[in-house]
């Protein structure tokens, strides 16, 4: 599991994004071929899933316009 950032995410991708309570089922994440993590600081232990996911999509966006 490596920080989001870490990973280069400019290929085929699909974000499986589980919720703050659940996470992701076991079925799942043994599909899964990269795990990332978003780090969090200071008290809060997560973010909600919509956040989350605007996080990630947005650094999937910063490195495919860098390759350009």
């Amino acid at each position: 599991e490596k920080v989001y950032f870490a990973e280069e995410l400019t290929g085929p991708l699909a974000l499986i994004m589980g919720s703050e309570g659940e996470g992701i089922s076991g079925e799942y994440l043994k599909l899964a071929d990269v795990k990332v993590r978003i780090p969090m600081l200071g008290t809060i232990a997560s973010l909600n899933v919509s956040v989350a996911t605007a996080v990630l999509l947005y650094e999937v966006v910063r490195q495919r316009e860098l390759q350009k």
